[in-house]
């Protein structure tokens, strides 16, 4: 009697579980079927292109910002040789230096990388 009870049980659990199998794929084939609409395409496809547009005005303000900071940290500096305006990077100007004998600004040194100035007079070897 337990042999029947037991195999009965399996046939049943076996029949609802290929029943409800059946049933997920035929839903499943459902959704693909309507997914495959060209109104469901073209609502994908216009969802992707919206996508697309914010990470690329995003990106568009992300430069922007960073352009505006590195703008902002430039200084203005007047070119001794010449008198006009040059604004030079914070890593590039350095505070004018004072000689104690006459009170005179001298030039800054040059930036890094740059080369010295050719002064008349100075030979170099």
């Amino acid at each position: 009697m337990k042999r029947i009870y037991i195999f009965s049980a399996g046939v049943f659990l076996g029949a609802a579980a290929t029943r409800r199998t059946r049933r997920a794929k035929e839903a499943a084939r459902e959704a693909l079927k309507a997914k495959l609409t060209p109104s469901a395409i073209a609502a994908d496809l216009a969802d992707a292109v919206a996508e697309l547009g914010n990470a690329v005005g995003s990106f568009a303000a992300d430069v922007r910002q960073g352009a505006a900071n590195r703008r902002a940290s430039y200084r203005p500096m007047i070119d001794g040789t010449t008198g006009s305006v040059v604004m030079l990077a914070p890593g590039q100007f350095a505070a004018p230096v004072l000689d104690a004998t006459s009170a005179s600004a001298v030039e800054p040194a040059p930036p890094p990388g740059a080369a010295a100035p050719e002064r008349p007079g100075r030979r170099t070897a």
